[in-house]
């Protein structure tokens, strides 16, 4: 936080930016603003962006399109984002790993989260969940486990150091089993082949899972909640099993860095406004989405915290940059 000093001592300077500040958030926005989505169609943060879509250009009066830009785990599209012009109308939507845990897991990263964005706000949290196809004679976290010592077992994952992948690996190394890592580019497409048998196990967003499960395409034996979901009341958190093995998603809106504060204000209080509006909640509620949202200081500081954390838990359970 700035010292009252230093905004007093520049306060006439302060003023005289004020009124072009001011006029560039009037002026945003005039023309079509991209959303850049960094994974394919069908998975969760594009279903959030669908959501949002429609609440934010008639708030910004506005066209907004969505860019689905999927591969690397959410790297590719986010990096295309931080490397935009800072002027608004280039944004992401991106779930945390990919601006948290992939830079420790991919070789020659391309960007810090830490200052490479202008974050917006938290737009939702995403629950995570274990599920395996109906032919493996498994029904909780303790029979997966006793089944992995005895057989041949890969898992899928969303895409190389997403929240996914880290769960699985997590598991391995806290309960001795070894199962092959299979990254898919995307949810939806590890979906697709959990629900063919191509792969047993998988983890997955709720979003993705629960309608496949309610059909009986696959099961759900567990979350990677701290507590149970309403959604899911019957179904035994992971920790419950293997203490210590949570991993909250979420979704949040950003900027590429330098895009000017009265934008990313405006952005904020657009978003924040869609966000709690009975349709938008409604709609994030079908999707098993969670309604989450935030400063764009808090949003930096959650973020700046995750890199923190996962520098220091990723090495410790002897994961690698691939």
């Amino acid at each position: 936080m700035r010292r009252r000093e230093f905004i007093f001592a520049l306060g006439g300077a302060a003023t005289a930016l004020a009124t072009p500040l001011r006029a560039v958030a009037q002026d945003y926005a005039n023309r079509a603003v991209t959303l850049v989505v960094n994974f394919p169609p069908g998975g969760s943060t594009d279903a959030m962006a669908r959501i949002l879509r429609e609440p934010l250009s008639q708030a910004l009066g506005q066209n907004v399109v969505i860019d689905n830009r999927g591969g690397a785990g959410g790297t590719t599209g986010a990096a295309a984002v931080a490397n935009a012009r800072p002027d608004g109308y280039t944004l992401l939507l991106s779930v945390n790993s990919a601006l948290t845990t992939n830079r420790f897991l991919q070789k020659n990263f391309p960007f810090d989260a830490k200052t490479a964005f202008a974050p917006i706000t938290l737009t939702s949290d995403v629950a995570l969940v274990l599920a395996v196809h109906p032919s493996l004679p498994v029904h909780d976290v303790t029979e997966l486990i006793a089944y992995a010592k005895t057989n041949e077992l890969a898992y899928a994952s969303a895409g190389i150091g997403t929240s996914h992948h880290i769960l699985g690996e997590l598991i391995k190394q806290k309960v001795g089993i070894d199962m092959v890592h299979v990254p898919y580019r995307g949810g939806a497409a590890l979906m697709q082949d959990l629900i063919a048998g191509n792969v047993k196990v998988a983890f997955s967003t709720l979003p993705v899972a629960l309608p496949q499960a309610q059909v009986g395409s696959i099961r759900i034996i567990a979350v990677a909640e701290k507590t149970r979901l309403p959604e899911l009341p019957d179904t035994p958190t992971i920790e419950e099993t293997v203490p210590g093995v949570v991993n909250v998603g979420w979704n949040g809106l950003l900027a590429p860095a330098g895009t000017p504060v009265p934008i990313i204000e405006k952005l904020n209080a657009m978003t924040v406004a869609a966000l709690k509006t009975p349709d938008v909640i409604a709609k994030m509620k079908l999707q098993g989405l969670h309604v989450m949202s935030s400063t764009p200081a808090e949003f930096a500081g959650l973020i700046a915290r995750e890199v923190d954390h996962w520098a220091k838990i990723i090495p410790s359970i002897g994961m690698r940059s691939d």
